[in-house]
């Protein structure tokens, strides 16, 4: 059985010096087999928190898919 949670929508942005640059919009589960870098944050999954800005990192995602 397949965690709905994988499904959620999230958007990969890249952080620099210039500012956060959108990768692209992607399920759960596609954010977290892109390749790891400490440049990479999410939108929180939850639409809400993600609409008031929150991000969130690679770990803190891998947290809210692992919890049932």
């Amino acid at each position: 059985m397949e965690n709905k949670k994988a499904n959620c929508i999230v958007e990969v942005s890249v952080d620099s010096a210039t500012g956060r640059r959108a990768v692209g919009i992607m399920n759960m589960r596609q954010a977290l087999e892109l390749p790891e870098m400490l440049t990479l944050t999410y939108t929180h999954p939850d639409p809400v928190k993600a609409a008031a800005g929150i991000v969130v990192n690679r770990q803190e995602l891998a947290g809210f898919l692992a919890c049932h």
